[in-house]
């Protein structure tokens, strides 16, 4: 019953996450602000680190739109890439904000250190401890009760304290990203706080997202006469990380920018085939029009890999093994789409599935300090 008619009470405190990061945090940001340093805001490259971002953008530029607009930037990863090792921070920044990623970047929390370049984690994934060289603000990292909350709730919930400290109501306006965001993230809705936040993020009167309502839209046949968890997780989460995936550097921000009410509504020049020479057209509209474009060519990609690969299981007779190993050559399957590939393989032949690509680079891995020579791995387990 209880679980049936949640309401606002099943959602914890923001303190839960302890004082001290909160207000170290809350410090870093105001002190950024009004020193009017420059802040980076690392982008993790999946739903749930766009809404994230998203989130702190927007509530940000709800209390200091000209900060925001002549300070604040973002960095959109060109691949799968998460957290901060390929991140090229310079001197200029006075606070660097990672939602949704970044706990276990020991080395490049130490590297800014030295700098004197604050860093804010605003994270859900695990690590193995908290690191002494940033904020961090992580659900697995403290008290916090509610361990199936993605990195926009997290986001969301600094949000909330901010408000707290400066008698403001904006973290809202921002529930339905909290929502998508932990659909994609597929987190576990038997949490009441989580299932509540999702809940309550995709009734109508809290849809204000351009891009979430410019997806309803565009796939309301689909989606039905309203949001649920399932029309999230299949008709608007997949895009964004269709793009993550297989975008280019420009479709990938014009999305982000889409996710941004500052942005999302700016006249530029259109795209569309068989546009007018000087015809503009809204950042929204180009965005929702890429992110379909984009969908249908990983799909197309996609499913050429799968093809070329049961093929390999045909005529190798893989089948005969316990475990679907491929080692292929550089182009046989792009490098982004590999990780869905072993999945879909791994889910209709019933086991573990590994997809090897020789590279020429030798590459070190920081995390377990081994050596890794002239592959690459991607595995569904």
């Amino acid at each position: 019953k209880h679980y049936l008619n949640t309401t606002d009470e099943d959602i914890n405190s923001p303190l839960a996450f302890g004082e001290e990061a909160l207000r170290s945090a809350a410090a870093a940001v105001i002190c950024c602000i009004n020193s009017e340093q420059r802040m980076l805001v690392v982008v993790d490259p999946d739903c749930d680190g766009y809404t994230s971002s998203a989130i702190f953008i927007n509530y940000l530029h709800d209390l200091f739109p000209s900060y925001v607009e002549s300070y604040v930037d973002w960095f959109l990863h060109t691949g799968k890439q998460h957290g901060l090792s390929d991140v090229d921070i310079e001197h200029k920044y006075g606070l660097v904000v990672a939602p949704d990623s970044s706990s276990n970047d020991y080395e490049e929390h130490l590297d800014l250190a030295i700098q004197s370049i604050p860093v804010l984690i605003l994270d859900h994934h695990e690590a193995d401890f908290t690191s002494p060289n940033a904020i961090v603000i992580n659900n697995q990292l403290c008290d916090y009760p509610n361990k199936q909350l993605s990195g926009a709730g997290v986001t969301w919930q600094f949000c909330r304290y901010l408000d707290s400290l400066l008698n403001t109501q904006h973290a809202d306006n921002y529930l339905d990203l909290v929502a998508l965001g932990n659909c994609a993230d597929m987190m576990s809705m038997r949490s009441i706080e989580t299932k509540h936040l999702i809940v309550k993020g995709f009734r109508e009167e809290n849809l204000h997202n351009p891009f979430i309502r410019g997806m309803i839209e565009k796939n309301a046949f689909s989606i039905g006469p309203k949001l649920t968890p399932m029309g999230a997780a299949f008709y608007i989460a997949p895009f964004v990380n269709a793009m993550v995936r297989s975008g280019e550097q420009e479709e990938k921000e014009i999305l982000f920018c889409s996710m941004l009410n500052f942005k999302a509504f700016k006249k530029i020049p259109s795209t569309k085939r068989g546009h007018k020479p000087g015809e503009m057209e809204t950042l929204l509209v180009q965005a929702l029009r890429v992110a379909t474009n984009v969908k249908n060519r990983q799909t197309r990609i996609e499913t050429e890999a799968l093809e070329k690969l049961e093929k390999l299981i045909e005529s190798r007779q893989l089948l005969q093994h316990k475990v679907l190993m491929f080692l292929l050559e550089p182009g046989q399957v792009e490098k982004n789409v590999a990780g869905l590939i072993a999945n879909k393989l791994m889910a209709k032949y019933q086991r573990p599935c590994c997809i090897l690509t020789k590279v020429t680079e030798r590459k070190f891995d920081l995390v377990s300090h081994c050596h890794v020579d002239e592959t690459e791995t991607e595995v569904a387990d």
